[in-house]
């Protein structure tokens, strides 16, 4: 009860600038709230007017929402999920968006209503998408965010309290990955993988495994061995990217994930010293393909390798029989042109930036530390001269006066 222009009030009463109510109707609690009216005599009057009306609409509201929310379903919720989403991103990646969630979340969960998407329904869910679908971690990881995403919304809007993916592990890498019999990794699909595990060669393997290859991969391996080049790289040189006169190669093109030429890994291209070895292997590989004016390295079609599968399957797999040495990655020819390079005292500047095409220095760093040469030479040597000895003397003297 509250007094305002001279009137007692039982009901309505001032809160801030609005007009709240307040009172008890028959089968309910007392209750109070505000009417979003503001404060003013003609309000006032209105609300202590019509109190009971005023709470009854607003208990029937209540209930209709609990009704409509023990009926809504995670499909019912999605539109309204998408459109809060809209605040946050692109409407191209709304698109991409609910494409991956029509795909492979709806199908699951989109009759089900929210408190029945439970954790069991959840693992069930992320162990179908890995084993029957055999998508990757990264792409299941991602579907999880999205189905979170719904989840959270959801809970923003009163329509549950409870994450269930917040509850839950996406699944381990360990679960991802197999080796075969020459302990290759292999992805879920058993396709081979590129590591970064360090197991170069010496340049005394080098010597040897060019001089047991044949045809063009011996000449293919040397340029590997000695440019440091990606494999992806080689795969899409041109004879137009050698300079003869300047001795050097521009290497500006990859091989992407679907075996289309893309830019480099790093997206910036570099003109690679073309040592004496590396030019006599183009030489002779020149013999071979350089009248077409193409693409330096072709496979048995003619046309340009889409993959170096070829290489690692086949030849690369049966050199290192004939040569007895254990199955190593073919990757690891860059590894090893680093390890060697940074070994024999090279300029790690050269060896990063012209060869390997690291954007930072730190990355060689990073890789090939250990392999680093320590510069044979006193430290500090400068302040060896006659005249740092002198300036020594003399602080040496006051101090010991």
């Amino acid at each position: 009860m509250a007094k305002f222009f001279n009137k007692i009030y039982e009901h309505a009463y001032k809160r801030g600038t609005k007009v709240w109510v307040s009172g008890q109707i028959k089968g309910q609690l007392h209750h109070r709230m505000s009417t979003g009216k503001v404060f003013n005599r003609a309000n006032m009057n209105y609300v202590e007017k019509h109190w009971e009306d005023l709470l009854q609409e607003h208990f029937e509201e209540e209930k209709s929402l609990a009704e409509r929310k023990e009926m809504l379903t995670f499909s019912d919720f999605l539109p309204r999920s998408l459109e809060l989403r809209l605040d946050t991103a692109s409407e191209g990646s709304i698109r991409d968006y609910k494409s991956s969630i029509n795909k492979h979340i709806v199908p699951v969960f989109g009759e089900l209503k929210f408190d029945e998407i439970t954790i069991s329904v959840v693992k069930d869910w992320q162990r179908n998408l890995r084993i029957k679908s055999q998508l990757a971690q990264k792409t299941i990881i991602s579907l999880r965010a999205m189905l979170s995403g719904v989840l959270n919304h959801a809970i923003e809007e009163g329509i549950t309290s409870f994450n269930v993916v917040s509850q839950t592990k996406a699944p381990a890498k360990g679960l991802f990955i197999s080796y075969d019999e020459f302990g290759n990794l292999l992805d879920h699909k058993g396709r081979e993988i590129d590591d970064d595990k360090l197991d170069p060669y010496t340049l005394k393997d080098v010597r040897k495994l060019i001089d047991s290859a044949e045809g063009q991969f011996k000449w293919i391996l040397t340029v590997l061995f000695f440019t440091g080049m990606r494999t992806g790289e080689m795969v899409t040189l041109r004879w137009s990217d050698v300079d003869w006169e300047k001795e050097t190669i521009h290497i500006q093109r990859g091989n992407n994930s679907s075996n289309k030429i893309g830019t480099t890994k790093t997206g910036t291209s570099r003109k690679s010293t073309m040592l004496p070895v590396v030019r006599e292997a183009l030489k002779e590989q020149y013999k071979l393909t350089g009248l077409q004016d193409g693409f330096i390295f072709l496979a048995q079609d003619g046309g340009r390798y889409r993959t170096y599968d070829t290489f690692r399957k086949h030849h690369w797999k049966n050199l290192l029989r004939r040569t007895g040495y254990a199955y190593r990655k073919f990757y690891q020819t860059r590894h090893t042109f680093a390890s060697i390079m940074l070994s024999e005292g090279e300029d790690i500047i050269w060896v990063s930036k012209i060869m390997l095409g690291h954007s930072e220095v730190a990355t060689t760093y990073k890789f090939y530390a250990k392999y680093i040469k320590p510069k044979d030479k006193k430290h500090a040597a400068f302040l060896d001269d006659e005249r740092t000895n002198s300036v020594q003397n003399i602080n040496l003297k006051c101090e010991s006066a």
